[in-house]
């Protein structure tokens, strides 16, 4: 066997995922779970979050638990830091999200609502993009996942900042996958 096929066989994959407590974020931990697999999965709801966590590890995964404050930058930063110390994360799917809708027939969304919704939504990816991409670039490889929507292509006027922010994270992963293509990302 060659050094380069003892790596591969010795390689857990790492895959990040926030808002595992989400119904899919759960269907994509419960699909990424398996042996030589290590799956670090945030979320809001520790419950829920430990009782995925056992499903995962009954499927052969190696499971860490998060439940930081993903809208948090100092929280975020020292969190992401901590992992890449240990591995960078092959797979980063950053699923976690929030909705907010009118309260009446002629309003707008709670400003407050609309404003917590695009730091989760749009900001927390970014975020998170800025933060691993040297580690993922160093390495020369790894993925990045954005979770968008139907609503990215045609608002949704019962929604309307959550459709805006789902176009915005489309547009925000479409521009780093040509930038980021030639370092494996």
């Amino acid at each position: 066997m060659t050094t380069l096929q003892k790596t591969a066989a010795n390689h857990h994959r790492c895959v990040l995922i926030t808002g595992a407590t989400g119904a899919i974020g759960g269907a994509l931990a419960r699909a990424y779970a398996a042996p030589n697999t290590q799956l670090i999965l945030h979320g809001r709801q520790q419950d829920k979050l430990e009782a995925l966590a056992e499903i995962c590890r009954h499927q052969g995964a190696k499971v860490t638990l998060s439940t930081i404050n993903l809208t948090d930058d100092h929280a975020l930063k020292a969190w992401l830091d901590e992992l890449c110390a240990k591995q960078v994360p092959d797979i980063v799917i950053a699923n976690a999200g929030k909705n907010t809708h009118p309260q009446g027939a002629d309003m707008l969304e709670p400003w407050g609502e609309v404003q917590a919704l695009l730091d989760l939504n749009l900001k927390t990816p970014i975020a998170m993009a800025q933060h691993l991409v040297p580690a993922m670039q160093s390495r020369g490889s790894g993925q990045l996942v954005f979770i968008s929507s139907l609503a990215a292509w045609h608002g949704l006027p019962t929604t309307p900042s959550y459709s805006a922010s789902k176009a915005g994270i489309k547009a925000y992963g479409e521009g780093l996958r040509g930038r980021l293509a030639p370092h494996g990302i």
